[in-house]
């Protein structure tokens, strides 16, 4: 080694030995003349394994041109202070190096001093991601828009590119849905989707992280991606139990998440899950402020605000809005006859009936004990309204059942048009009220 570079040099390795940080020499081929001992324990590797190599095939691809520019700026005679860069360690892991280097025009080479700052780099790329995640929190209300703004936090942290997001459903079957899938590699189809959800069904099922590595476990033959090279599952967590699970997946070409990355992810998706459950409560407290819980069906105050754009419609042209107003005939003899149990179930099958008479482009609300007002939007005139209307007539000529109990129960219908009988949302539910009282001529 002492040949190669300059007796200077020669006489301060031992000196560069002591350093805790690496001083490494490289030729103007580019090729490792020295190297000191704490390139091992940065790097992995001996300075006998490294003199002779070139120095660019250690640094992560995607760092590879701006250290190529650097080294150039270096070898022109200037002066190179903190640059940061990124190498890979012999097991394969990223390792963030700060360097200093300049030329020594005598000896023709470059002097470096690296200074390990993956733990510092870390720390920065947590603190960034969990601030990352809480804005994303904030800022984004649908779920797969928030899990975008994740994956982005994710890939600046490891190395990972593919990610899904499997959630169990709220509903009590507890089945799988993916609210986010970015894949690269080929169409989300059935067998794909069938095989990632079992491997989410067994993370969330064991509650633990799953590293799995084709030629390492045999489950991974049988993968319906031929080049997946390594997923990683991750059980999303709350303090209310396992609510779905995270996968990372990498290609054969792709530098896949390694064991160092565990704990890692682990962290990062205890942030997720507490995100993601957060936006599930204020979900269901909106839909709670919005609905009827008798029906499901919206209530009075969402009922005025889809009235309101209805009408805005309405007055652009777009559509020809109607307002149907419906009142259950007898309802009251229902509740004192039977009890208000078989009320409220009479009710609710009335709201499904009706809600399956409607176009997608209607809107059903609960807006009273047992009243009910329908939007009807259409776009070919009032006459489509009409029609709409005279279905749902139709559909409660059949009487309705409840607990095999055949009720015979019909609505009073009123109806009004915009801008006829009104061009404000206070008279057209006005004018469409005072048609269904004069439809249902003095019933009960």
């Amino acid at each position: 080694m002492s040949d190669q570079i300059s007796p200077m040099a020669s006489s301060l390795a031992p000196a560069f030995d002591l350093l805790l940080d690496a001083v490494c020499m490289v030729d103007e081929q580019g090729l490792f003349v020295y190297v000191s001992a704490a390139c091992e324990p940065i790097l992995g590797y001996t300075p006998q394994e490294l003199i002779g190599t070139r120095m660019i095939e250690l640094v992560l691809p995607e760092d590879r041109e701006r250290t190529r520019e650097a080294g150039q700026r270096v070898m022109a005679g200037h002066t190179h202070l903190n640059f940061e860069n990124r190498y890979l360690h012999k097991d394969g892991r990223i390792v963030h190096l700060m360097w200093s280097a300049r030329w020594l025009p005598q000896e023709r080479l470059r002097i470096a001093v690296a200074r390990d700052i993956t733990e510092r780099k870390r720390a920065e790329l947590i603190q960034a991601a969990t601030y990352a995640i809480s804005e994303a929190a904030h800022r984004t209300e649908e779920l797969g828009g928030l899990c975008q703004q994740i994956h982005l936090a994710i890939v600046g942290l490891m190395p990972g590119h593919h990610l899904a997001v499997a959630l169990r459903d709220d509903a009590a079957s507890g089945g799988l849905s993916f609210p986010y899938w970015a894949d690269g590699r080929g169409e989300v189809n059935a067998e794909r989707r069938a095989d990632l959800a079992a491997f989410c069904e067994e993370v969330i099922r064991q509650g633990e992280v799953r590293l799995v590595r084709r030629g390492c476990h045999p489950e991974a033959e049988a993968w319906p991606d031929g080049d997946l090279h390594c997923r990683v599952g991750v059980p999303l967590r709350t303090h209310n139990g396992v609510i779905g699970a995270l996968v990372l997946k990498s290609y054969g070409d792709e530098a896949g998440c390694g064991e160092q990355d565990l704990a890692l992810l682990q962290y990062i998706c205890t942030q997720i899950a507490t995100v993601i459950e957060r936006q599930r409560l204020f979900g269901r407290l909106r839909h709670m402020s919005h609905h009827d819980a008798l029906t499901g069906l919206p209530n009075r105050a969402l009922l005025r605000d889809r009235l309101q754009q209805a009408i805005a419609r309405a007055r652009r042209g777009s559509s020809f809005l109607s307002v149907l107003y419906l009142d259950l005939d007898r309802f009251k003899e229902v509740n004192d006859t039977h009890g208000h149990l078989v009320g409220d179930r009479l009710l609710q099958a009335f709201a499904e009936r009706l809600k399956s008479q409607l176009r997608t482009s209607d809107t059903v609300a609960r807006v009273g004990g047992d009243e009910f007002v329908v939007l009807l939007e259409s776009p070919k005139g009032l006459a489509g309204n009409r029609a709409a209307a005279d279905k749902i007539r139709e559909a409660f000529v059949t009487p309705l059942s409840v607990d095999g109990r055949p009720l015979p129960i019909q609505p009073s219908i009123g109806l009004a048009d915009f801008p006829a009988d009104g061009e404000e949302e206070g008279q057209l539910l006005s004018a469409a009220d005072s048609a269904m009282y004069s439809a249902k001529g003095g019933r009960p």
